[in-house]
């Protein structure tokens, strides 16, 4: 399993491979300290099961990165590890395809809790450890009905606030993983978004969470 970290703060970056080689010892961690540089190992043809990258980085910043993964579609997993805690700047890489959010001052029992997640197809940022800023504060609140949202879907929303997976909610409420998937879809379309982590943040923002 290969995995690349893009981050251009080297002791920051030393420490999250040391918790990354726990994984296994099928695990390879290259580290870049800028987009030029990660890029240059990907046209040397050294290819990824899962990328982390720090959104703010000497000259092109992560942004620009994920485009140019998607311009070459490249499908490795992304997670972002950032300090920030502007929201907004979350919600923007959730958009651009960011599938998990570390925040930097997680410790590393969180974060490999979060890379299992995300390796095993899921989206997710725990709400037990994400900043409070990402939480897109409102000083209004839209009842879950009023978008839409059934009281089983309002259930399963605040299951997913808190990082539970699509089999770890069927397994809450006793139901089949299927009817989960299929609330998920309907709670994406009822707030507008693309994947299960915006859909927590776009519901913490409207004040339903």
């Amino acid at each position: 399993m290969n995995i690349l970290i893009l981050d251009d703060h080297p002791l920051f970056a030393d420490a999250m491979r040391q918790v990354l080689l726990r994984l296994g010892n099928h695990v390879s961690v290259h580290i870049a300290d800028s987009v030029n540089r990660a890029l240059a190992l990907l046209d040397s043809g050294k290819t990824y099961d899962l990328i982390l990258l720090d959104l703010v980085l000497p000259g092109l910043d992560g942004f620009a990165f994920m485009r140019v993964l998607h311009d070459r579609m490249i499908t490795a997993p992304l997670i972002v590890v950032s300090a920030s805690q502007e929201g907004q700047q979350i919600r923007r890489a959730v958009d651009a395809g960011a599938m998990g959010y570390i925040h930097k001052s997680f410790d590393a029992k969180a974060m490999l809790s979060v890379i299992h997640q995300v390796m095993a197809g899921n989206v997710c940022c725990p709400e037990r450890s994400a900043p409070e800023s990402i939480r897109f504060s409102s000083h209004t609140t839209v009842s879950p009905t009023s978008v839409g949202i059934s009281e089983r879907q309002f259930e399963i929303l605040r299951f997913m606030e808190k990082g539970f997976s699509n089999k770890g909610i069927a397994g809450e409420l006793d139901i089949a993983e299927s009817t989960v998937k299929a609330h998920v879809s309907r709670l994406i379309e009822a707030l507008a978004v693309h994947n299960r982590l915006a859909c927590v943040m776009e519901a913490q923002r409207l004040g339903i969470l």
